[in-house]
């Protein structure tokens, strides 16, 4: 079943160089993925605060949405916006496979979150031990 998707990448940093280079490496990245980019707007960053912002606005087709959820996970889009099929039909083999692998990079995330929380905290004993 192909799917036709719009998303929108932001990119939020300082320099405005560094914005820039992250969006357009985002977009080369994006680009290497099993999807056929059918239409693709970055814009200049612009100055916010002290930051600079920029976004890119995507519409690609892919075959399925294991494609999807992998591009949602590796270039987290703040909008997803599925233009076909407008109705969806799953089965429930597909759909608990989905919800499986879904559920399975989430703990992989948490995982990592909590190791990098883990190893904050102890970094910080060690940085008061030699600061005290």
């Amino acid at each position: 079943m192909e799917l036709k998707i719009k998303i929108i990448i932001e990119i939020l940093g300082s320099p405005k160089e560094h914005v820039e280079k992250t969006i357009n490496g985002v977009m080369e990245e994006l680009e290497k993925r099993e999807i056929k980019i059918l239409k693709k707007e970055v814009n200049k960053p612009k100055e916010v605060e002290k930051f600079f912002s920029t976004f890119a606005d995507v519409e690609f087709e892919c075959k399925d949405w294991d494609v999807l959820i992998d591009i949602c996970f590796d270039f987290m889009p703040s909008v997803v916006e599925i233009i076909e099929p407008l109705e969806l039909k799953f089965e429930g083999k597909k759909m608990e496979e989905l919800l499986n692998d879904l559920l399975a990079k989430l703990h992989k995330n948490s995982m990592m979150m909590r190791n990098l929380h883990a190893e904050n905290v102890q970094m910080k004993r060690e940085l008061g031990r030699e600061n005290g």
